[in-house]
């Protein structure tokens, strides 16, 4: 008799705080087998991970994915190819497991990725999504803002496109979200004075961390040090 596949559960731990996480993913995550969490080849630190300790029962069975730091196209892939067969090999022997993402498992997702090497490497595997908390739903409520109204529009957004990408994606619509900003922050507040928008504009950083902080209006300058875990707020009709 064949032996049936594990599933492989995408968890969103949302963007900070333990407290977040659904009861779904926290069910889930007392019933796998493995509970695979990912972090760079210099070191084992894994934040999805620290936020999601709290509701892992003793004794659960950690894996760590490493990826290397590069945007090396040739080493990324081998890494995912590498780390998406580790997973494969949970999934054949009738486990189930866990991948656990910052924010929402689908939303600038290292679990997208994996699903795409999953893909190649084990075309009959099984996988269930469980969305989480994103960071700009987080920001928005720290601000007490809503993220559109009625006819308006949201369009969310990488700070990593080029200048004239950033410009006309920030035209699109009344409410604009700029994540994966960090080393481009600067630039994109530029931007974002330029058109006169300065006045309503949050930037928000670490949210859910103990060393979160919030600027409602980015007419000063930016500090100098801004976190990885940075976004742009942008509600044009905010009074």
């Amino acid at each position: 008799m064949t032996q049936a596949s594990g599933t492989l559960y995408g968890i969103g731990v949302g963007p900070g705080d333990p407290d977040l996480l659904t009861i779904k993913a926290v069910k889930i995550l007392n019933q796998v087998d493995v509970v695979f969490t990912a972090s760079s080849t210099k070191n084992e630190y894994s934040l999805a991970r620290n936020i999601a300790s709290p509701h892992l029962k003793a004794g659960t069975n950690l894996e760590n994915l490493e990826f290397p730091m590069t945007e090396e196209k040739g080493a990324l892939n081998a890494a995912w190819r590498a780390n998406a067969e580790k997973v494969a090999d949970v999934l054949k022997s009738g486990r189930s497991a866990a991948f656990l993402t910052l924010g929402d498992c689908l939303t600038y997702s290292t679990y997208s990725y994996l699903l795409n090497s999953l893909a190649e490497v084990y075309p009959e595997f099984q996988a269930k999504s469980v969305p989480g908390i994103s960071s700009y739903q987080l920001a928005a409520s720290k601000l007490n803002r809503s993220l559109c109204l009625h006819r308006e529009a949201l369009t969310v957004i990488s700070g990593t496109d080029d200048h004239e990408s950033l410009s006309r994606l920030l035209d699109l619509s009344e409410n604009v979200v700029i994540m994966k900003s960090y080393r481009g922050s600067e630039r994109v507040a530029e931007l974002v004075r330029a058109k006169g928008l300065a006045r309503k504009t949050a930037v928000c950083c670490n949210l859910g961390l103990p060393d979160e902080f919030i600027i409602d209006g980015i007419e000063a300058p930016l500090p100098e040090k801004i976190s990885y875990f940075t976004l742009f707020l942008v509600n044009k009709n905010k009074i």
